[in-house]
């Protein structure tokens, strides 16, 4: 049995793990239907549906293959928690990674997961080159299919085992975090964009409260990394919620002492270290990409309809941005976009919470995460990508049997 790391979505089929290229050939070739899993990160139906699913991550394959000045061949289907010391090794860096490293590349990249910098692009724009087994089970490269489409491919064009990235000498990040108040965080979110390599910021339900994240590249010594706080606030935070169910008042109060308690951090450290972290909290999530320019009054009505209509909803809002790119279905594809990611616990429901808010982020052009919770299909899907019918051209020539579609994948490729 297989399910993702949130348990949203689950299948009975054991997965097979080939080790080596040669292995992993004949199982594609012979499988009526098949998906590659990795860390099971993605809360979104990729897997559930096929005949046969297939772990990578036991390919002999090593994490780095050759650095050429800044740019790396590695194993796409290692995990960035592992490539990232494997790099360093070499002396390189990722550019920028989001706050979780359990995924493997591969995976990443398929969905555009990123990170925050508003010069920053997302995983999927630093890949330069790639080889991918087809459906047919023969070996392809970018050199066969555009860069640009496989880049973000889902998993459709091919299953990805090694990949070019853009790399840049190792590096050490400054970490603040401060408290602020929600209305000055919105005020002044694009001039910390403009001042910082990297900033996000996550709202507190019910309190008016930002935790802002600034990350800056520094030479200064590193420190050492602070006590992971994080599990313990997510605990205060449902804690409230469930004191709240018996009294507001009661649920103000363990609130607001919480955000008395959050102090101010500066932490330096190997970059990697610095801009990931572990999450012991399990969740379900939904993420869209909004136009800049549409981010805040999308934030002010979505927090408006969470605190009016959603009293049982604890986990923060994260709101972070990504520089655009032009691979065809990144959702950065065409300039930057704001993205503004809702959670719920992964054990209650989520569907009137998201619901609820999915429709608001689509009336401000929002592109969904694809790795995360939507509701879309193809007619909706195709409008909001200019490239998107040539994609779905390129993958029913590659795979005309539809080998690496499941149904839910079908119901947002095909027709």
């Amino acid at each position: 049995m297989w399910q993702n790391w949130a348990g949203n979505q689950t299948s009975q089929i054991r997965p097979k793990r080939p080790t080596t290229t040669e292995e992993l050939q004949q199982l594609i070739a012979s499988a009526e239907t098949l998906r590659p899993v990795g860390a099971g990160h993605s809360f979104t139906p990729l897997v559930p549906g096929a005949h046969h699913i297939i772990d990578l991550t036991a390919l002999n394959l090593p994490a780095v293959t050759r650095v050429d000045g800044e740019q790396a061949w590695v194993n796409a289907n290692a995990r960035l928690r592992d490539l990232s010391p494997a790099l360093a090794r070499h002396g390189m860096a990722f550019r920028n990674l989001g706050d979780i490293n359990v995924q493997t590349l591969a995976g990443a990249a398929a969905t555009a997961t990123h990170g925050t910098g508003r010069t920053l692009p997302c995983l999927s724009a630093e890949i330069t080159a790639a080889r991918l087994i087809g459906a047919d089970g023969q070996t392809l490269t970018t050199d066969d299919i555009p860069l640009n489409m496989v880049q973000v491919s889902l998993g459709l064009l091919g299953i990805v085992t090694e990949a070019q990235i853009n790399v840049v000498p190792k590096y050490n990040l400054c970490r603040r975090v401060r408290l602020s108040d929600l209305q000055d965080t919105l005020e002044r979110m694009h001039q910390h964009w403009d001042e910082n390599r990297n900033f996000e910021f996550f709202y507190i339900p019910f309190t008016g409260k930002t935790v802002e994240i600034r990350h800056e590249i520094t030479d200064a010594p590193e420190t050492r990394a602070p006590r992971d706080l994080d599990m313990i606030a997510v605990k205060v935070l449902k804690l409230a919620r469930n004191a709240g169910r018996l009294s507001p008042g009661l649920r103000r109060a363990l609130l607001r002492l919480l955000t008395l308690a959050q102090s101010d951090e500066d932490y330096v450290g190997e970059s990697w270290r610095v801009l990931c972290s572990d999450r012991q909290i399990r969740f379900k999530e939904m993420e869209y990409h909004l136009p800049p320019e549409n981010a805040r009054d999308v934030l002010s009505e979505l927090i408006r309809r969470l605190e009016r209509d959603h009293a049982g909803i604890y986990l923060p809002i994260e709101v972070r941005q990504t520089a655009g790119d032009d691979a065809s279905l990144s959702p950065f594809q065409g300039g930057p976009r704001v993205s503004v990611a809702i959670h719920t616990d992964a054990k209650e429901g989520h569907l009137r919470y998201f619901e609820a808010i999915e429709p608001l982020f689509l009336q401000a052009s929002g592109r969904p995460h694809w790795g995360k919770l939507h509701s879309l299909t193809y007619s909706e899907l195709s409008r909001l990508y200019p490239d998107f019918d040539a994609f779905c051209a390129l993958r029913e020539k590659l795979d005309p049997k539809g080998k690496f579609l499941t149904p839910a994948l079908a119901r947002m490729f095909r027709p």
